[in-house]
């Protein structure tokens, strides 16, 4: 690469983080980017080529089908109200256990991510709602910001995966074997998770145990009959402590548990992923299967007055969601072609291959490349940009492909979480501003911890990312 390549290389990446900076939409910047790259390196006429086709090129690609597939499919569940269901069967189950309002926002944050594709937009929409449920139930606002913010990463793994079915379009990798291999992992964080909530509460009693102990021991004489901890407000923004009010706000607000519901959300994932298990249909077809299948449970689940209205919505809503990722995808296309006619990819692949490094040490160099990209990009740009790039570095030391792009894919999701600068955290902030960033952070760190020690279960026995795929007869 010659001097003066490298010097538009660095000033289109500039521009790019300059127009991220000022808050222009991802796709819209990778696409300019690239197309100033474009000209600079080939001039104006070869830029309005590479726009013009790149769109299409990418739509017309028969793969991508699945991509509007699995969103339809998951917007119809979510309109017959199935996702609210499964919601409030694990608000139920999980009452009892500690943190159990923390749990029941930790599974419907997942359920949203894996329709939407988008962490962020979890974190925008279950924000609210999620914060005064956790602080209602006497949990600290630190907790409810770290269940939200790490709990809009499940659905990254958990199939349907619109990030895991970008990898393997951008990779060419199995997009069947990656979705029924992101299940493994994505149990194992969500135990991770459980495993780190339940620590929390227990501390956190712990602490209010000690506090109420000691104000006993100060003020004996304003002890009386009442629970010390029943008339305040802690530090992180809990409602009142006390065990009876915390008991009457449970009954009173105990969700209805629609056993259909649950039980036909449970028809729709067997329908599209147990297609795909059991070598019935390729990644495609089953996506197909999942969204016909969604669509007759709809019917089934809505007054038929309202079966025009209701269509209308989740197809919009479909629409909107589909354009949102396609339009990251054409810009992702345009800047990825401007690297590879720099030459700055292959530059980078040669310098690592050059490094002479251990395959373990670039697989962790690698990663951790990933998560500076969070203060920028949310998983879907993330994979776009760096999956390219990343992927054959990899491959070509000898890692397996599906857990590699398994690997990625969670790590991606844990730089929007990551301080600094994790997007979530931002976008957290912005929906629920009385936490500010400090507590959100701090809220955020038991998760990253979870997170940490989740990537190194995977790097050490690869073995759960790969049994599911290597039993199942995926096409």
């Amino acid at each position: 690469m010659t001097a003066g390549t490298l010097f538009i290389v660095i000033a289109v990446l500039a521009l790019f983080l300059g127009l991220l900076a000022i808050r222009f939409h991802v796709g819209l910047s990778l696409m300019l980017a690239g197309m100033v790259g474009v000209v600079l390196m080939r001039g104006t006429d070869a830029a309005v080529s590479t726009v013009a086709n790149q769109p299409f090129s990418t739509a017309a690609d028969y793969s991508l089908t699945i991509i509007p597939l699995f969103i339809l499919m998951g917007v119809f569940a979510v309109h017959a109200q199935l996702a609210q269901a499964g919601f409030d069967l694990a608000s139920r189950g999980l009452r009892r256990f500690p943190g159990g309002a923390a749990f029941a926002s930790l599974s419907g944050s997942g359920l949203f991510a894996a329709v939407t594709g988008s962490s962020v937009a979890t974190v925008a929409t279950m924000a609210r709602v999620s914060t005064d449920a956790i602080v209602k139930a006497g949990n600290g606002i630190r907790l409810a910001a770290g269940v939200v913010c790490a709990g809009g990463t499940l659905g990254v793994l958990i199939p349907p995966s619109i990030v895991l079915v970008l990898y393997g379009v951008v990779t060419d990798e199995s997009i069947g074997e990656l979705l029924l291999a992101g299940i493994g992992p994505g149990l194992l964080t969500v135990l991770a998770y459980a495993v780190t909530i339940v620590l929390l509460v227990l501390a956190r009693r712990k602490r209010q145990a000690a506090r109420a102990a000691g104000q006993q021991e100060k003020e004996p004489a304003a002890v009386g009959g009442s629970s010390p901890a029943g008339g305040t407000t802690t530090a992180e923004g809990a409602a009142p402590a006390g065990r009876s009010t915390t008991t009457r706000d449970k009954e009173t607000s105990e969700p209805r548990l629609d056993v259909p519901g649950v039980l036909l959300l449970g028809v729709i994932f067997l329908v599209s992923i147990g297609s795909i298990y059991l070598g019935l249909a390729t990644a495609n077809e089953a996506a197909s299967f999942g969204a016909m299948a969604a669509f007759v449970i709809l019917l089934i689940r809505t007054r038929p007055p309202r079966w025009l209205r209701t269509i209308k919505e989740s197809v919009s809503e479909a629409v909107g969601l589909t354009a949102m990722t396609f339009l990251l995808m054409f810009g992702a296309g345009v800047f990825t072609y401007f690297l590879a006619l720099s030459g700055a990819s292959t530059a980078v692949v040669d310098a690592v291959i050059a490094a002479d490094l251990e395959p373990y040490a670039v697989l962790v160099l690698c990663l951790l490349l990933l998560l500076p990209l969070g203060m920028f990009l949310d998983g879907i740009s993330m994979i776009l940009v760096a999956a390219p790039l990343l992927h054959p570095i990899l491959v070509g030391y000898g890692f397996e492909g599906i857990w590699l792009g398994v690997l990625i894919v969670k790590v991606a999701e844990m730089a929007l979480i990551t301080p600094p600068v994790g997007m979530n955290a931002f976008v957290y902030s912005g929906s629920v501003p009385e936490a500010g960033l400090g507590r959100i952070f701090r809220g955020i760190v038991p998760f990253i911890i979870a997170d940490l020690l989740v990537v190194a279960v995977l790097i050490m026995v690869p073995e759960i990312v790969t049994f599911i795929p290597e039993l199942s007869s995926a096409k």
